[in-house]
């Protein structure tokens, strides 16, 4: 395919046809000879070059919000001359808003090299990156021609922890909202209650010092917690992704205290520590952002919602 190059070469030609019929001498023909054998002559060594690039691009798997990431792309060519120019139009897809947007960019002296891209970072979300036009030119930049190329890349953008802008403590939130019941088989148990000797209570049961201190049989019955679940509910993200950052942080601090939670989104992530949250994470990003779905919070221990920066109980 012929670019605007080619037109200025067609227009220098013309001149140069037109200068050999004004000038007599010796040197208007080899002008003329040499514009027109130069151009098909370093098409041909180009076309190797040409038609042998190929394109691979790679990214960091997870990259945090606002840094400086770059999309790697690599140019590969079997021959030893270079090209002049190559072209490529990249796409970026964020899943979790929809956005997308497409960028063009040029290299110049393209052999076997690299290039760099920088990764739009300031919102959250999932990044499918797909070069969607990949196209050469020769030596002189007068033909260019379109190659195929279906690479793809994936990288993942998550929050930073961040503080929330009002947040009850959360230790006072978890102790005060414990329900206890009695333990099935009875066993050890941290939690205790002491209560009369019933039939079919077993005899290690019995609480022995205390009985010998009264006129009944007192019985230690363990207990176990009942509601052992806790939500983390992501209402709103906000503005700039806030209440993502609001919601990392707080399960990172479920995860130290070793706590199980659930994320609650589009689906329910069970977490049980810091990996599983940055899966949670990974995967809630992945998909069109949605309301929370359903889920029963009755014999729930705690339940977390977050709107915007901040979290509500």
């Amino acid at each position: 395919m012929p670019t605007f190059h080619f037109f200025l070469y067609l227009a220098l030609l013309a001149g140069a046809y037109v200068f050999k019929l004004a000038y007599i001498g010796w040197f208007g023909p080899y002008l003329m000879g040499a514009l027109c054998l130069l151009p098909p002559l370093l098409l041909l060594l180009s076309l190797p070059s040409m038609l042998s690039l190929r394109a691979e691009i790679s990214a960091p798997g997870r990259v945090s919000q606002g840094s400086d990431s770059e999309l790697c792309v690599l140019f590969k060519t079997r021959a030893l001359l270079p090209l002049s120019r190559v072209n490529i139009r990249v796409q970026l897809e964020n899943r979790y808003d929809g956005e997308v947007s497409k960028t063009k960019y040029c290299y110049a002296g393209v052999l076997s090299s690299t290039g760099r891209v920088p990764l739009p970072t300031a919102l959250c979300g999932t990044l499918v990156i797909s070069v969607i036009r990949l196209e050469c030119r020769d030596l002189l930049g007068l033909f260019v021609i379109r190659r195929r190329c279906t690479a793809k890349a994936v990288c993942t953008v998550l929050p930073d922890p961040a503080v929330p802008d009002q947040c009850p403590d959360i230790d006072v939130c978890l102790d005060s909202a414990v329900q206890l019941r009695p333990k099935y088989g009875g066993g050890y148990a941290e939690e205790h209650e002491l209560r009369e000797y019933r039939p079919g209570d077993t005899v290690n049961a019995i609480h022995w010092k205390l009985s010998a201190k009264s006129d009944q049989v007192i019985v230690r019955e363990a207990l176990e917690q009942a509601n052992n679940q806790v939500f983390l509910v992501l209402s709103r993200p906000g503005e700039n992704d806030r209440g993502l950052a609001c919601l990392y942080w707080l399960s990172l601090q479920l995860c130290r205290r070793e706590i199980p939670h659930v994320i609650v989104s589009g689906k329910m992530y069970p977490v049980g520590n810091e990996e599983e949250s940055v899966a949670a994470l990974c995967d809630l990003l992945s998909a069109p952002l949605s309301p929370p779905c359903r889920f029963d919070p009755s014999h729930a221990r705690c339940v977390f919602t977050l709107s915007d920066g901040e979290v509500r109980v």
